[in-house]
């Protein structure tokens, strides 16, 4: 198998770009918090998980969690070798806000499960409840 990093440098040298992992500090400052509620542990839609709470993992991954460090390969390896024995991983943990979930802790082992071409995983996900719009909702006044 071709190293994550190895796929996304040759993604981005091909394309020009990687698309980055939306933050949730954007949201954040774009708009009023009103609160964390914990709902529990689900199963959660892999193509659903679009950011990262972390501003730092943010520059480690790119919007398909595919690894943008070299660092993070030998990490990355020994989870996927765990996932193909079978091995039983804790739940990611993921804060919902709307549509779209935003990685607390997990991942690497995101990236993995994309790799695997899974298509959900299982997660604690805490909702935050904001007012206002989300900085990427289109709310320009439609014309008649």
């Amino acid at each position: 198998m071709i190293a994550p990093t190895i796929l996304s440098q040759m993604w981005s040298t091909l394309t020009g770009r990687s698309r980055p992992l939306l933050t949730l500090a954007e949201i954040e400052a774009a708009c009023t918090v009103l609160g964390y509620t914990y709902v529990g542990r689900q199963m959660v839609q892999l193509n659903q998980i679009r950011g990262s709470a972390s501003p730092a993992r943010c520059y480690d991954f790119d919007a398909d969690f595919r690894l943008l460090k070299v660092h993070n390969e030998s990490r990355w390896a020994r989870i996927s070798a765990a996932r193909q024995r079978g091995a039983k991983l804790p739940p990611v943990a993921l804060i919902r806000v709307g549509d779209i979930y935003f990685v607390e802790d997990g991942h690497h082992r995101i990236s993995v499960a994309k790799t695997q071409r899974e298509q959900e995983i299982e997660a604690e996900v805490t909702v935050l409840q904001i007012s206002g719009p989300l900085p990427w909702e289109d709310h320009a006044p439609v014309l008649a």
